[in-house]
């Protein structure tokens, strides 16, 4: 499966973060590519840090999870090609630019956006979808 994916797919799997760990695991399984809009190795290296930071993840783990993040092999896409119609995204649905820069990454590119985020899953239902309920393209 070719897919957009969001930060919070890759840190729960990278983190073992329930109750979503088991749906995350048989995602990964079926994907062949993965693309992302740049700002995305940013996020996910504040979640790790904050990880750390409430104890969830010991520190000598974080650079690890970074690793095992880059093995994911998701692509990364400039944010430049994307600010423009993910900031009238953003102010037409009052969703956060972080956000819909993958929401447009995904319209761009047709193909669906994989993440748990219960705002896009709700403004954006025809391209936002749960990573264990996407359809196989």
């Amino acid at each position: 499966m070719t897919v957009i994916v969001d930060t919070n797919v890759v840190a729960y799997y990278l983190l073992g973060t329930e109750p979503f760990v088991d749906e995350v695991r048989q995602f990964w399984q079926t994907v062949a590519e993965a693309w992302a809009p740049a700002h995305w190795e940013a996020e996910l290296a504040n979640a790790i840090w904050m990880a750390i930071r409430t104890g969830v993840l010991p520190r000598e783990e974080g650079h690890q999870k970074l690793d095992m993040a880059a093995r994911l092999g998701i692509q990364s896409v400039s944010i430049r090609s994307l600010w423009q119609p993910a900031l009238t995204r953003a102010l037409d649905s009052d969703a956060a630019v972080y956000d819909t820069l993958f929401v447009e990454l995904a319209a761009q590119r047709h193909l669906f956006l994989a993440t748990f985020d219960k705002n896009l899953l709700t403004k954006f239902p025809e391209i936002a979808k749960r990573p264990g309920t996407l359809p196989p393209n």
